[in-house]
């Protein structure tokens, strides 16, 4: 029988968290006055307006105006992603309508979402001949940063009391979380999953949906139908360790690699879908490499939501870890958190253990460019705003260890007008194998594309000129396996993919654009010239100029119209460095200790990637790690999908 969860959301349905006016409903629409003070309203046309605007992608919201009064918001169409704006698609209109205002706060993670929205009532208010200003309390559209300073509380005295008290707490939930809670709450721990963000997910959200197993219990049948050679443990390990120029805890990599068939297969018996392709990204000589049916990390998160709704376990959103408490100073165990809610802060008594699972700094400029000093604030981030590390300096202030910090990858093929990791920004990574051809503003190769992200990325970025190009045709969409319908067409709609005839219209199309307000000028010859070559590389079984391992009758030539090209630039992506852990998730001190009580997996860990992260190892390794994390908090042993040294 299906357990009921216990989700403490804290969510405000009325008010939003932040500094907005009182709340309620308008008890006075008499003109001049409404709820929080006196103030003039110019009468409006009553109706309905129906307005589109842009979110995240484009929506259409129906607006319900009295003479002087917001009366409804109904958001009647949209595409933005599912479980990051769920939150402010159904809290802004509530919130617009509660408040009289248009100055309500945007939710923390979906701050398009929530500004296409008030933007939408804004331009209705205008076609009803009322005034924007006089509905404008607040600051509209902004999300409310705190200024307040955090106390050291590494050192700080254990409460005599606690307000709440379970076995485990996991902090952030996320693949890594999820799983934490899951495997923590399946060994029979009373769990509490927390995360500062108004919905669970965060950057595994907008993940790009790539997942890196030697092996599946689909794998046989998809190697035999694709033609492909199976894949080894021992060679994803390889290739991982080599990827991370040699860097890599090898005991870290062993137990991702050896964990991802098992989490895997346990998300496809819970109904997750995969495309029909297993793909060889860059850095990765094996094909290994799932894509999720829809392109997208939210696909797993779904599955993993749906999974711990099967469980007793407690979530508790808009719920901000502010400190650790660790018995005996420097040398005593971990014994629970400190939080921020809004009824106040609490604290959190964990019997068994605290773990941490809220991912990178990638979102933290400051964090990020103390470490690699060119990562400014003018090089946008494929993050989402949570992803910001306190965590890793709250761990620290207990004594906890960190390592290869300096390690930040950039993702090369993000939207380089905004630095997103869509769902379009995924096929330049899954192509390579398939034959995609990756072009500078000049029409000419300037990479391997099957060569690691950080390579890829710093060519791109000595590419000299702004942006670069994936260049693919109609086979490649038809073949690769890794494309579907609905990411070609919605990529083309949103003029994030263009199509062309020929490559030399596709170049036209390109030149017809702009980059960041940045134009190019791409010759069309040097374009057909370069994928001609190409041509004959895929035809020889070599490339010369730039040493790219191609697999005969797998790689396709660009030869088959139409043609396709997707603009891309690097973007902060992922940070390579974090807490040190051991191979059964526990945090080290700087002495390498264990601290007892505490543990990690994820993003928030180093050691596992070395100085660079291959693509589609992100999932496996949070996954597997938060479900070791949350076995080892409860039980002391390791799963046994792991084989003994």
């Amino acid at each position: 029988m299906k357990k009921a969860i216990k989700i403490l959301s804290f969510f405000l349905v009325l008010c939003l968290v932040g500094s907005m006016a009182g709340c309620g409903s308008p008890e006075n629409k008499d003109a001049g006055t409404e709820v929080g003070g006196d103030r003039e309203i110019t009468s409006m046309n009553p109706g309905e307006y129906v307005v589109e605007v842009d979110g995240y992608k484009p929506m259409k919201v129906k607006v319900t105006l009295g003479e002087k009064e917001i009366e409804k918001i109904e958001v009647i169409e949209h595409e933005e992603t599912q479980g990051v704006s769920d939150v402010a698609l159904e809290e802004i209109p509530e919130a617009m309508v509660a408040q009289q205002s248009v100055g309500v706060d945007t939710i923390t993670g979906a701050t398009l979402t929530s500004q296409g929205i008030i933007d939408a009532v804004r331009q209705a208010i205008e076609e009803a001949g009322g005034i924007v200003e006089e509905f404008e309390l607040g600051t509209a559209g902004e999300e409310q940063v705190s200024t307040e300073v955090r106390q050291r509380m590494s050192h700080g005295e254990v409460p005599d009391t606690w307000d709440m008290t379970y076995d485990v707490v996991v902090v952030g939930g996320g693949f890594a979380g999820l799983a934490a809670a899951y495997s923590a709450t399946e060994n029979g721990a009373e769990t509490l999953l927390i995360d500062k963000m108004p919905v669970l997910g965060g950057n595994s959200q907008i993940n790009g949906g790539v997942y890196a197993s030697y092996t599946s219990s689909i794998a046989d049948e998809m190697y035999e139908a694709l033609g492909l050679e199976p894949d080894t443990a021992e060679k994803h390990i390889e290739d991982t360790i080599v990827g991370g120029d040699y860097l890599s805890d090898e005991k870290l990599v062993r137990n991702f690699v050896y964990g991802a068939p098992f989490f895997l297969d346990m998300m496809l018996e819970n109904g997750l879908e995969v495309r029909e392709s297993i793909t060889r990204p860059g850095g990765h000589y094996g094909y290994r490499t799932y894509t999720t049916i829809n392109g997208v990390g939210a696909d797993i998160v779904q599955v993993q939501k749906d999974m711990l709704e099967d469980t007793d376990a407690t979530i508790m959103l808009n719920t901000e870890m502010t400190g650790i408490y660790r018995e005996g100073g420097e040398t005593g165990r971990v014994v629970g958190i400190e939080v921020k809610t809004k009824d106040g802060v609490k604290t959190v008594q964990a019997e068994k253990g605290v773990i941490l699972t809220t991912g990178g700094f990638g979102g933290n400029v400051e964090m990020r460019s103390k470490h690699v000093p060119s990562l400014t604030a003018d090089i946008p981030t494929t993050n989402h705003v949570g992803a910001t590390g306190e965590a890793i300096t709250m761990a620290q202030e207990l004594g906890a260890n960190t390592m290869h910090m300096s390690y930040i990858q950039l993702y090369p093929f993000a939207n380089p007008n905004n630095g997103v990791l869509d769902a379009y920004a995924v096929i330049p990574f899954s192509g390579p194998s398939s034959g995609i051809v990756y072009v500078d503003e000049y029409g000419q190769r300037y990479v391997n594309e099957g060569e690691r992200r950080d390579v890829c990325s710093r060519a791109a970025q000595e590419s000299g000129g702004f942006p670069t190009f994936s260049i693919f045709d109609q086979e490649i969409v038809e073949k690769g396996g890794f494309i579907s319908e609905e990411q070609l067409t919605g990529g083309i709609k949103d003029d994030r993919i263009f199509k062309a005839d020929s490559l030399e219209e596709l170049a036209q199309m390109i030149n017809g654009h702009q980059y960041a307000d940045h134009a190019v000028n791409m010759a069309a010859e040097a374009l057909v010239e370069t994928i001609e070559q190409h041509n004959g590389f895929i035809d020889d079984g070599n490339d010369p100029e730039f040493g790219k391992v191609i697999d005969q009758g797998i790689m396709m030539k660009i030869d088959q119209g139409p043609y396709y090209a997707i603009p891309q630039w690097p973007s902060v992506h992922h940070t390579m460095g974090g807490l040190t852990i051991t191979e059964r998730t526990e945090v080290q001190d700087i002495w390498g200790e264990v601290i007892p009580g505490l543990y990690a997996a994820g993003e928030v860990t180093g050691g596992v990637h070395g100085t660079n992260r291959l693509g589609s190892n992100a999932i496996p390794d949070a996954a597997v790690h938060g479900y070791i994390a949350g076995e080892i908090a409860v039980t002391g042993k390791m799963p046994n999908f792991i084989p003994e040294q």
